[in-house]
């Protein structure tokens, strides 16, 4: 019970400086919201943001209670029969519930990278009765449709972590930018089904006779965190992929899940 005393001690000391390191991520990802707000108007990146910074203020808090209460039970004095009713089992389950701020850190960091890459493109995925809508939006055409791989893997695998294996190009020229969104979208899906592999980062650029170059940077799907339903199929109802008035560009594609 000493040596379970120390180490539970240590992870509380470790908790500690990692709950400093959340607050100064929470007060980044704020500020960054709030300019992404003003100058690019991207509301739904806010909202996700202030989400997160909600969760991980709701968990500081709840884990700070934790670990006082677990500091009570290590300090001299306390009755034996408080620490002693801490059994190896229960030890775990404070120690597995104080490790979670790692996941609210990394959902922030997620939010900060995307947040970063330009106020005036990103993804996002919106419910649809049985179903999943990704939209996305870019200043070209090119960096919409990267964008909207990007939505669809974000919306079934967390792959920031992950390392690509090697990289595959494929050549694309479609009578419709619509028809270029499907296709991108039902080549990740057969991948997925196929090889077993995993786009971790998408780019897109064009060529001279209209058409475009999808690069994606594969990994094993066995490597990704499975978050959400895998795609099953695109959707060819409500497609979009247009530019505004402004010039800049946006797609939504349904998703069969």
């Amino acid at each position: 019970m000493t040596d379970a005393g120390r180490q539970l001690q240590e992870k509380i000391d470790a908790f500690g400086v990692r709950k400093e390191a959340l607050k100064a991520a929470y007060t980044v990802a704020r500020a960054r919201a709030g300019i992404a707000e003003v100058f690019a108007g991207i509301s739904a990146e806010v909202a996700d943001a202030d989400v997160a910074a909600r969760r991980a203020a709701d968990e500081e808090a709840d884990l700070e209670a934790r670990t006082a209460g677990l500091d009570d039970l290590l300090t001299p004095g306390a009755p034996a029969g408080a620490v002693a009713a801490l059994s190896d089992e229960r030890l775990q389950v404070q120690l597995d519930e104080i490790s979670t701020l790692a996941k609210v850190e990394e959902e922030l960091a997620r939010l900060r990278d995307r947040l970063a890459s330009g106020a005036g493109q990103g993804h996002r995925t919106v419910p649809h009765t049985a179903d999943l809508r990704v939209e996305a939006w870019g200043p070209t055409r090119e960096a919409c449709l990267a964008e909207a791989v990007r939505g669809l893997v974000d919306s079934f695998a967390a792959v920031a972590a992950v390392r690509p294996r090697h990289t595959a190009e494929r050549r694309f020229i479609a009578s419709s930018d619509e028809d270029l969104l499907v296709a991108f979208i039902e080549e990740v899906i057969y991948r997925l089904d196929a090889d077993g592999e995993i786009p971790v980062a998408a780019a897109v650029r064009p060529t001279p006779d209209g058409g475009v170059v999808l690069t994606l940077s594969l990994a094993d799907v066995h490597e990704a965190e499975i978050t959400g339903a895998v795609p099953k199929a695109a959707s060819l109802h409500d497609l979009r992929c247009a530019p505004d008035a402004a010039g800049r560009w946006s797609c939504g594609i349904t998703i069969d899940v």
